[in-house]
């Protein structure tokens, strides 16, 4: 039987650069995984930081979308009005300097999108060792192996699908991520190379779907299993053949396929999505246990008010009183229950996003939420031709929030419709904007601003090369191989 020597993963892996030698990890070291035990035992210290708040797993980022992560992508997308906006960032009562908005705005946050690429690839890496183990264990109970490895395939997936979003352009079959989903001796000396990205989607798809029969032949380990969920499987494979339906790699059957999984990820979800603003609120602070989504939240209160206001804005820290873009303001009804969840007048609510008082400003995340597959069926009726059936569940997603019925809407403003209601729900949840900027190409962002006195001006226009981030230089420089992203000039302040 083959083995696993693990502690290099673990302990070596952190220092290295480069997805060649996360994704290649011969073995080294002492530490062999022979077992499903010795496996399960591994697994479980990247697993604990699923289990608990505020703990940090033995590989991969913390959260799942870090606070930097997260204010990045929201400095890259339209809502939040950073012009208008500037004189209260850059402040004296602000702890956050002007570099890091220079950074932000001007789409240079060169430091958070490396991070982005080695600790995803880092978590990859991790889960092929393991994976790889998984098919050796012959012997191991039947069952338990294939919840075991049905929850890896769902971690890794997650992680090559963001990759792919991020780094990949929409409209280049041929710049996929590069990818190897093995370890060990036979993968020394391989040339990592970019996919094209129909092969990313192929896995992708293709393990997901692995993991789904499997929940569906065995069911979960409540004491153990954290991804591996049907409702969340179904989730993220209809977040892939949506994102996969507007790219070059795009097939007749994508929004088919996104209509199938998003029906069964809210299979029975309707009694508990919020309806009110305090219900909506009290999801937000992870206090309604029945809420069908896997839940995460950042290490430290404060962690991305930077972006969104300061969580001491009520004694005069900067920033306060933020202005969001007129449009998106103004794209809410009054009824709507996200209007009081998210601002006081035109700027956004100090209680923002969870209601309480001081505000905490935490990361909160929900992963394979149901009104992301809601809104992801109602797209894939409209592009299906079933314009009725289209209507029918945006009005009823609609309802949950209190928001105005739409009626006699088709084609493209209907499709508008769809994309508006996902920008008033997903305000600052993880990547959403940027990633729907990318995927329906329909917004330009044109900044003007002046940093260290001299004055800088960035437009990102549809199908801009700012939507596939760059790749590393470090990967860059140690992977000749390697095509890099077009466009991206860092600016040295």
């Amino acid at each position: 039987m083959k083995k696993i020597l693990i502690a290099f993963i673990i302990f070596g892996g952190f220092t290295l650069n480069g997805c060649t030698k996360f994704l290649d990890l011969p073995p080294k070291n002492q530490r062999a995984v022979t077992t499903l035990n010795d496996v399960k035992s591994v697994l479980s210290g990247y697993l604990d930081a699923f289990a608990r708040t505020n703990t940090r797993p033995i590989v991969g980022p913390i959260p799942i979308v870090t606070e930097e992560h997260n204010m990045m992508f929201e400095s890259y997308a339209d809502n939040i009005d950073f012009v208008a906006n500037l004189n209260r960032y850059i402040a004296p009562n602000n702890t956050k300097n002007e570099q890091f908005y220079a950074n932000k705005f001007l789409f240079n946050d060169i430091a958070t999108t490396d991070a982005i690429w080695n600790t995803h690839y880092q978590a990859i890496g991790f889960l092929n060792a393991l994976i790889d183990q998984c098919d050796e264990l012959v012997e191991a109970d039947s069952e338990e192996l294939r919840r075991v490895k049905g929850e890896m395939l769902v971690h890794r997936a997650y992680y090559i699908f963001k990759l792919q979003q991020y780094f990949a352009p929409m409209n280049k079959e041929e710049l996929g991520i590069p990818l190897y989903l093995h370890t060990g001796k036979e993968v020394v000396g391989i040339r990592m190379m970019r996919k094209r990205s129909s092969e990313i989607y192929d896995v992708l798809t293709g393990d997901l779907k692995v993991a789904l029969q499997y929940y569906k032949e065995v069911g979960p380990n409540s004491g153990y299993s954290r991804f591996f969920n049907d409702r969340y499987i179904q989730n993220l494979l209809a977040q892939v053949y949506w994102f996969k339906a507007e790219s070059a790699s795009k097939q007749n059957e994508d929004y088919q396929f996104a209509k199938e999984y998003a029906l069964g990820a809210i299979e029975g979800v309707d009694g508990y999505i919020p309806k009110t603003t305090l219900e909506f609120q009290t999801v937000q602070k992870n206090r309604n246990p029945d809420y069908p989504a896997f839940y995460q939240e950042s290490i430290a209160f404060g962690s991305v008010g930077p972006i969104y206001g300061s969580n001491l804005d009520y004694i005069g820290f900067s920033p306060n009183n933020l202005k969001v873009s007129t449009d998106f303001h103004s794209s809410f009804d009054a009824t709507d229950i996200r209007l009081s969840a998210y601002f006081t007048g035109t700027n956004i609510s100090s209680n923002w996003p969870d209601g309480l008082t001081p505000v905490q400003k935490y990361i909160r995340i929900h992963l394979f939420a149901p009104e992301e597959a809601y809104l992801i069926l109602a797209e894939a009726y409209h592009r299906l031709g079933e314009t009725d059936l289209a209507l029918g569940v945006l009005n009823k997603f609609k309802s949950f929030r209190g928001a105005s019925q739409k009626s006699g809407l088709s084609g493209q403003t209907l499709l508008d419709e769809i994309i508006k209601e996902r920008r008033k729900e997903f305000f600052g949840d993880t990547d959403k904007r940027w990633l729907d900027l990318k995927r329906y190409a329909n917004v330009t962002i044109d900044r003007r601003f002046t940093f260290f006195g001299k004055t800088y001006a960035v437009k990102v226009e549809p199908n801009s090369s700012y939507y596939a981030l760059p790749i590393p230089l470090s990967e860059l420089q140690e992977n000749p191989d390697l095509i890099p992203n077009e466009g991206w000039n860092p600016i040295i302040f």
